[in-house]
């Protein structure tokens, strides 16, 4: 069966600082994807912000936010966060679909 994805609004929760937006909506896409799976995320800092358990019913964006902030991560950080989040999204749709 092929799926389609649709793009996601980014802004749609908004505004925030340094690109956190973008982070929690790649990792919330990653998390709630059916190819996730935790233990073959290869970056340690990016494990660091998943939860144990993934699926639809992942309701825990309000307390990555402040895991977010509580990190202060700098714009570099949340960059690579951000690239490493849309890469392991691409690797758990392979892992579904392969």
């Amino acid at each position: 069966m092929l799926r389609r994805y649709s793009s996601t609004n980014l802004n749609a929760s908004g505004p925030g600082p340094g690109g956190t937006d973008d982070l929690i909506v790649g990792i919330r896409r990653l998390v709630r994807h059916r190819g996730y799976e935790r233990d073959k995320i290869v970056s340690a800092l990016l494990k660091q912000f998943l939860p144990k358990i993934g699926g639809a019913a992942w309701a825990g964006e309000a307390a990555l936010r402040r895991d977010l902030v509580a990190a202060r991560l700098d714009e570099k950080a949340i960059a690579y966060l951000v690239a490493c989040a849309g890469g392991e999204l691409q690797m758990a749709h392979e892992r579904s679909v392969g």
